[in-house]
């Protein structure tokens, strides 16, 4: 009940105080052969973990640049490497860590880094866990206090399988989602 005006009214709690989120199936290529090239389609499942973590350092006086430059983005840098090259070990099925850009195609001072993970708890075991995240953990808790005005941040979201469609063109067969698809079997 809506006890302002005494009428019924819709509740929302987060889906992930009740339920543990896990994956439901795997990636599926439903058109298209990720080794041919050409244009592949990829089906995803119930409850790929999406993160994005920003660093906006547009603000940033000298001192902080630097701070930013020499001490945090070497370790996220390299904690972004590993989950590129190596993220299937741990459940990341695809990481970017990019440059913003604007329209002429000039390095703006921002980056972030784009990550799809098979599941949430699979997300939250790295960076509990995982020394390339506890030394960019070990490395913001060192510097936090020189900070003012450079923003760093994490947006996450789960989503079901029924919004999840990824479409690559003329891509290396383990770009993005492809590398762990499974090939459905013929009918």
């Amino acid at each position: 009940m809506n006890t302002a005006t005494g009428g019924p009214c819709a509740t929302a709690s987060p889906l992930s105080q009740t339920d543990w989120l896990k994956p439901a199936d795997e990636l599926t290529v439903v058109s298209g052969d990720p080794a041919q090239g050409g244009r592949v389609i990829i089906r995803g499942h119930d409850n790929i973990a999406l993160i994005r973590s920003g660093q906006d350092w547009r603000a940033a006086e000298a001192t902080e640049r630097a701070l930013y430059f020499e001490e945090i983005l070497p370790t996220l840098q390299a904690g972004m490497d590993f989950l590129r090259d190596n993220g299937e070990s741990v459940g990341c099925y695809s990481n970017r860590f990019v440059r913003s850009i604007d329209l002429d195609g000039n390095e703006l001072d921002e980056s972030y880094d784009i990550g799809h993970w098979r599941s949430l708890d699979l997300l939250e075991r790295w960076a509990e866990s995982h020394p390339t995240h506890l030394r960019i953990f070990v490395t913001f808790f060192r510097v936090v206090t020189g900070l003012e005005k450079l923003r760093l941040y994490h947006e996450v979201s789960v989503s079901d399988s029924k919004h999840q469609i990824f479409e690559y063109i003329n891509c290396h067969q383990h770009t993005g989602m492809m590398r762990d698809a499974r090939v459905s079997s013929p009918v």
